[in-house]
């Protein structure tokens, strides 16, 4: 085979590698849930409430010191990019802990 024949298979062979996965592949990877929300002058702790639900959150634990009103407007957004973006806004801190726990606190 000449050279340049092989540089062919190989050139092909790397940007198969690079492809996409098919439709098939992506419908076997789990899907992150996502958050919808309009919301506008609502409570914080009615915020994650709704979050917990649609993320499909078992567990949500709320600190007592978690207060205020907000107002979001979040589109088909991943669950952990919402919740990072209502912590940083609200000046909150999350963990998340084992068997689908959330934890909520002030942070300091």
């Amino acid at each position: 085979m000449p050279v340049l024949g092989s540089v062919k298979i190989v050139l092909l062979a790397g940007l198969l590698a690079l492809a996409p996965p098919t439709a098939h592949a992506a419908e076997k990877q789990e899907k992150e849930p996502t958050v919808t929300l309009d919301v506008k002058d609502e409570d914080i702790r009615e915020v994650l409430q709704s979050m917990k639900e649609q993320c499909g959150i078992r567990n949500l634990l709320i600190d007592k010191d978690v207060n205020g009103r907000t107002m979001f407007y979040f589109q088909d957004v991943p669950c952990t990019r919402a919740f990072d973006v209502v912590a940083r806004t609200m000046s909150l801190a999350y963990d998340v802990e084992p068997n689908s726990v959330v934890n909520v606190k002030i942070r300091r």
